[in-house]
């Protein structure tokens, strides 16, 4: 009548719907279902903004650049790294020469 949750992972991991994570059952899209090659560019560059992304001494302070699908363009976020406590938010456009646009809080 009851199954014990060995089991149940098991058998949800069979079927690729579902998923045990921090005590909770969640639903996921299966790797090999259509609708993941939708997402899985998306996946990537998140995973490539948090991979890239250094952070500062105190924990507070981060730099990462993400570059477009476009050659040449990208943004660069930075909190504290070149300008102390302030934040800037820098366009780059390198397609004809070099053009920067930027943002400093």
């Amino acid at each position: 009548m009851f199954l014990t949750k060995d089991i149940v992972n098991c058998i949800l991991e069979y079927y690729g719907r579902i998923k045990y994570v921090k005590g909770k059952y969640i639903n996921v899209i299966h790797k090999y279902d259509e609708r993941y090659k939708l997402l899985e560019p998306l996946i990537t560059n998140k995973s490539n903004i948090i991979c890239n992304a250094e952070r500062g001494i105190n924990r507070r302070d981060f730099y990462f650049e993400v570059d477009f699908s476009i050659r040449g363009l990208s943004l660069v976020y930075d909190l504290g790294f070149l300008h102390g406590n302030k934040f800037e938010i820098c366009y780059v456009d390198l397609r004809n020469g070099w053009q920067q646009i930027r943002t400093i809080i």
